[in-house]
């Protein structure tokens, strides 16, 4: 579980922060540079999935939940946008729901 998780959060932040370089390239007007290397980290965060051991549909699901919450919290650090009560009850649910999809009980 512990490997699993890292991974998503592995994948969370390589998307992120790939994502990121190609928004504030785009959008801010940031370098070439900056832009090329934000594709580069989101091929990165395209094969950290295949990594996880669940299959596809499983490991994507439950990766939306850790998304959710990673970008909440990418949010407050690079933008400076608290997550209010409503975002947080939103991210717990993600999680739980995330924390389901992976790890809950199966019948065979």
């Amino acid at each position: 579980m512990i490997s699993s998780i890292l991974l998503f959060m592995a994948a969370g932040a390589a998307e992120i922060i790939g994502g990121y370089m190609v928004w504030i390239w785009i959008r801010e007007g940031a370098s070439l540079i900056i832009g090329t290397a934000g594709f580069f980290i989101l091929c990165i965060y395209g094969f950290i999935p295949t990594l996880q051991q669940a299959s596809f549909g499983r490991v994507y699901a439950a990766y939306g939940g850790v998304f959710i919450v990673m970008s909440m919290l990418w949010g407050y650090a690079a933008d400076g946008t608290v997550p209010d009560r409503w975002d947080l009850a939103g991210s717990i649910l993600a999680l739980a729901g995330a924390g389901l999809i992976m790890w809950g009980p199966r019948s065979s």
